[in-house]
Formats: C-alpha cells, structure tokens, sequence
C-alpha cells in the first residue's frame, strides 16, 4: 500500500485549525530531527498548553490516516460500531455481577459446581469473540502498543519511533503493519509518564502485531507490556473496568519469551556499546607481540618505500 509519512501535531486548543501539518514527506533523517527538536515531548509547547498529541503516520490513498480510536465521533463506521458493542459492554458487566453474587469462589468437581473465575473467563471469551466480529464488520481495527516512558526518556523513545516509521528505510516503515505513532504532549499520572502509541493496521492480525513488537524489541530496544485494540477503547472497557476483563489484547510475553527479550536487550546494548582498547593480556592472546599488533604478511611482503635523498 503507498502512502508519504507525515508528521502533524494535534492540539486541544488548535491555532486555528484541529491538525497542523508540520511536513508532508518525512523522508530524510534531518527532516526528522527538525520536526523533534522543534517539538519535543519533554518540553512544553505553547501550542498545546491544554493538553494533545505529537503524530507521526502514514498518509494513505483512499483512506484516513487516523486510528479508529481517534475517529470523530459522528463518523458512521464508529457511530454503528458503538451502538452494536453497547449491549455487549451492558451483558458483560451484568453476566459479571450475577457470578459474584452466586457463584463459589472454589470449584467442586464433584458437584460439578464451577468456579468464579471459570464463569468469569467464559464470560470474557463471549464478549472478546463479539467485540472481533462486530470490529471486523464495522472496519474498527486498529490497535497500538503502549508506552509509558518518564519526562527524562519521553524524547529519545519518541525519537526512535518517528526515525523508524517516517524514514523510507526505518524498521517500523519496512513492517508494513504500523501506520501511525502518537506521543502526549504533556506528562500524566501527576508528572511522572507520558503515552506513547504505536498503532498496528488490524489487531485481529496476530502476525502483524507480533512483527511490529519483535521490531520495537529487537531494533529499537522499546519493550511495550500491553497492546490494547481500539475497539476495546471505543467501547469503554480499561483497567478499572467493572467486569474485571483484560483491556489488552496481547501482553509483553505474547509473541516473545522473557528470555527472549532479555537476550535482544543485550544484543542491542552490546551493538552500540563503544569499542574499548584492549589490554596487554588480550592483545598476546590476539597474536600479538609484547602488546602490540602483530605484523600481517601484507605490511611483511610490501615494506614502504624510503624517500631518495636529495
């Protein structure tokens, strides 16, 4: 699919327009680095005093370059997709209560009695199952990998993200899967994090997430610990939902193992560690005589020249 990276920021008090376009084609590295000094996440900008967001996404023919999260709230494909997954949000909620209230907290296999957490883990399949249908029928699928890095981090990690995904031969760009890139403007939770999103085409596409997650690990060293699709966010349900549901739909060890993140750390932190001389010990031990760099048979076989005398 073709499409240019565009930069834009967005305000809650725009000047005099919702979204301004800071630059359309975000295809060299300066170009890049222009837009990030400019704004920087960690430094309050006048422009979004109240509160916003830094974008970075991919403008694409024939279609809007916005999460389905960030949809306008009249637009028809979110307007259906809200009223459809109400009654789904309501049943859940209820079908929640009604196992507190009557179910035993302990399953008794002999009387065939199942728990509450049993009750409440078929409840969440129903209502997930829902959700994915109704997502799928109504074009509700994006999704994106959350990121809470404090005022001293927020801008290298903003950086690696929009360096990756607005530059022709950025990782996140070469995925194919990523389409857009959010950071707040300003800090939450009392100062301490912003938010960072990095937002996947489908979330029901489980190899596409997993590849942007791998890429986020592997190439830029950022490990997300949640990836919550937009539907859910649509349709209301968080962390402090009533029901107890997961907001999320994937977690930090779905597509890779602890240890597998933990080796691609190191591998990362090793790549960029700066090179160290080596000592007298490593340098024997390299061929070399009294510490210093053996003599290779080329230097041997072709000496230098001396200068004739004049």
């Amino acid at each position: 699919m073709s499409g240019e990276a565009v930069v834009r920021l967005r305000s809650a008090a725009p000047p005099p327009e919702d979204e301004l376009i800071l630059y359309s084609r975000a295809r060299s590295s300066s170009e890049v680095d222009d837009f990030l000094s400019k704004y920087p996440p960690s430094k309050e900008n006048e422009m979004v005093s109240l509160g916003g967001w830094y974008w970075c996404h991919m403008k694409e023919e024939g279609g809007t370059a916005k999460p389905a999260e960030d949809l306008d709230d009249d637009e028809p494909n979110r307007t259906k997709f809200e009223k459809a997954v109400a009654p789904l949000v309501d049943k859940l909620t209820a079908d929640c209560a009604h196992i507190k209230e009557t179910a035993p907290s302990r399953a008794n296999k002999a009387k065939r009695i199942r728990s509450q957490k049993d009750l409440r883990e078929d409840a969440y399949a129903e209502f997930n199952n829902g959700v994915k249908q109704l997502a799928q029928e109504h074009g509700i699928l994006s999704g994106k990998w959350l990121f809470y890095p404090t005022p001293e981090y927020v801008d290298m990690s903003w950086s690696k993200i929009v360096h990756a995904l607005a530059e022709d031969d950025g990782a996140l760009a070469k995925t194919g899967v990523v389409k857009t890139a959010k950071v707040s403007s300003k800090p939450g939770d009392g100062g301490k994090s912003f938010v960072i999103c990095v937002y996947c085409r489908d979330s029901w596409d489980k190899d596409g997430v997993g590849k942007a997650f791998k890429t986020l690990v592997k190439d830029l060293n950022l490990i997300s610990t949640a990836y919550k699709c937009d539907a859910n966010t649509i349709a209301g349900i968080d962390s402090k939902h009533p029901s107890g549901i997961k907001s999320s739909l994937y977690g930090r060890t779905t597509f890779m193992t602890a240890e597998e993140i933990s080796a691609a750390q190191e591998a990362t932190s090793k790549a960029k560690a700066p090179k160290k001389d080596r000592t007298l010990e490593e340098e024997t031990a390299a061929g070399g005589a009294d510490g210093f760099d053996p003599v290779s048979d080329d230097e041997d076989e072709k000496p230098k020249r001396k200068k004739a005398k004049k």
